[in-house]
């Protein structure tokens, strides 16, 4: 086990470094500059533009800023006054070295506080998601591989192709409509209510002073984002634990248990269930570290104060040190995932072993 650890980190270095040269090259190829954002002023001159530009470094040449996000630019002379002449060393050390730059956008902030700030809400909300729709999918896949062939079954299939075919921005925005304007004015003809959402249209908290109150006073903010991410979780899970249901109801020792004249639920939610969820483990890590890099559109349709939005911001304003220190975090952190969800099945099942 150790020595298929090793293997698996050794290899996972030269896919961190495919995936942060392939992400800054679709950055710099993008439409658009942020020296045209951050200069977004008429009265500006065009030397002052150009000073900002060698000052953030973004007219070097493709392989110059990689490399100096990489590992840093005190290895070669740059230009410090931003006279045009090259006169002292530079003092940036790279991501290697911990140096992940700082943010153009907010001019001499780290870009990992920025990101950290912000991590507390984004696991908030993404172990919601993930409690809902592992519960919830689990559950409706064990009920639709018992009642296999009736309606309930028929009725979740259907559910599961809708559910991981709806784009989750399309139904965010449905949500937000249904509940902010359809429902609450379809009620107020029955006297019903004022006309106001019924739900939180957005953000993590009411604003108040000192920060957000517990989480059991804010559910209601929670529940619009964790529903429209957990509908595909659901989705997929369901028929994931249907099909490992329906292979290991039809095992041996399944049909020694029925002999015995155990009964169904035992048979089911005691002795199939408890293998069934076995090659879950693969999927728990991968899951849970996709939904903390991948809930960039819930959070920016409810302004959810998350990573995923500082990314989206730093997107929009082509805020490159903040954009790519989530691209290193992301790919860290999905590296990881697939070695400990590995791990994890060794543990699971002692059949396993590497």
């Amino acid at each position: 086990m150790q020595e298929y650890i090793i293997r698996r980190l050794l290899q996972g270095i030269p896919t961190f470094f495919g995936i942060t040269f392939v992400v800054y090259a679709i950055i710099l190829l993008a439409p658009g500059d942020p020296i045209t954002i951050l200069a977004f002023d008429p009265t500006m001159r065009q030397d002052e533009r150009d000073r900002l530009a060698a000052q953030l470094g973004v007219n070097d040449p493709f392989y110059i800023q990689y490399l100096r996000w990489l590992v840093g630019d005190d290895w070669m002379m740059v230009d410090t006054n931003y006279d045009g002449e090259v006169d002292s060393w530079g003092d940036n050390y790279g991501i290697l070295r911990g140096d992940f730059g700082t943010s153009f956008k907010f001019r001499g902030s780290n870009p990992l506080n920025l990101i950290a700030e912000r991590l507390g809400a984004t696991i908030e909300l993404n172990v919601a998601v993930l409690l809902t729709g592992l519960t919830s999918g689990i559950g409706i896949g064990v009920l639709a591989a018992v009642y296999r062939g009736r309606f309930f079954d028929k009725f979740t299939r259907i559910f599961a192709v809708i559910g991981d075919s709806l784009p989750a921005f399309w139904l965010g925005l449905m949500l937000l409509v249904f509940f902010g304007i359809t429902l609450p004015r379809f009620l107020i003809d029955f006297g019903i209510g004022d006309g106001s959402p019924l739900l939180p249209m957005g953000g993590r908290c009411p604003p108040v002073r000192g920060g957000c109150p517990p989480l059991f006073e804010r559910l209601h903010y929670l529940l619009l984002p964790t529903i429209v991410s957990s509908v595909g979780v659901i989705a997929v899970w369901s028929r994931l634990m249907r099909a490992s249901m329906l292979e290991i109801i039809n095992s041996d020792y399944i049909r020694t248990g029925r002999a015995k004249g155990l009964t169904a639920r035992s048979i089911w939610f005691k002795h199939a269930l408890r293998n069934a969820i076995l090659p879950f483990a693969v999927f728990l890590g991968p899951v849970f570290f996709s939904l903390l890099g991948g809930s960039i559109i819930i959070e920016r349709i409810f302004t959810w104060p998350g990573v995923g939005l500082v990314t989206f911001d730093a997107l929009v304003s082509r805020d490159y040190p903040v954009l790519m220190t989530s691209v290193v975090i992301a790919a860290v952190l999905t590296i990881f995932a697939y070695i400990l969800s590995d791990i994890l099945y060794a543990v699971f099942d002692p059949r396993v072993r590497f």
